[in-house]
């Protein structure tokens, strides 16, 4: 079982991710490093909201960013991604957990289904 302070942490990552824009925010980031201006004009979105999206995900220590000159440029913290699979479009690192971005939207795929687990009987005391 995982611990609480790590159960805790991955839900801090996740919960800097559950958002629509900053899920297309960390797939463009899986790509290269971006500026806040061009992941504003991809997204179209005014650059205060993108700035703002941009500090949750930084302060949940998922980006490093690096001024250059005027701008900013954000990336990918190193060790959040793991090498996506065919398909794949990213991998993200959750602690103990990957959170894979499948290329095509559509049902997860299929899970074998557990076993019914046989529980013996206690002898009576």
């Amino acid at each position: 079982m995982i611990p609480f302070a790590d159960a805790k942490a991955v839900a801090g990552l996740l919960a800097a991710v559950a958002e629509p824009t900053r899920v297309r925010v960390l797939l463009l980031l899986a790509d290269r490093p971006r500026h806040v201006g061009e992941l504003a004009g991809l997204l179209d979105i005014p650059m205060a909201n993108m700035s703002h999206h941009l500090g949750v995900m930084r302060q949940a220590g998922l980006l490093d960013h690096d001024k250059r000159g005027r701008q900013v440029v954000y990336c990918l913290r190193p060790g959040l991604t793991a090498k996506p699979g065919p398909a794949d479009r990213a991998v993200l690192c959750l602690g103990p957990y990957r959170l894979a971005v499948r290329r095509e939207f559509g049902p997860p795929p299929a899970v074998a289904p557990r076993r019914a687990s046989v529980r013996k009987a206690r002898p009576s005391a």
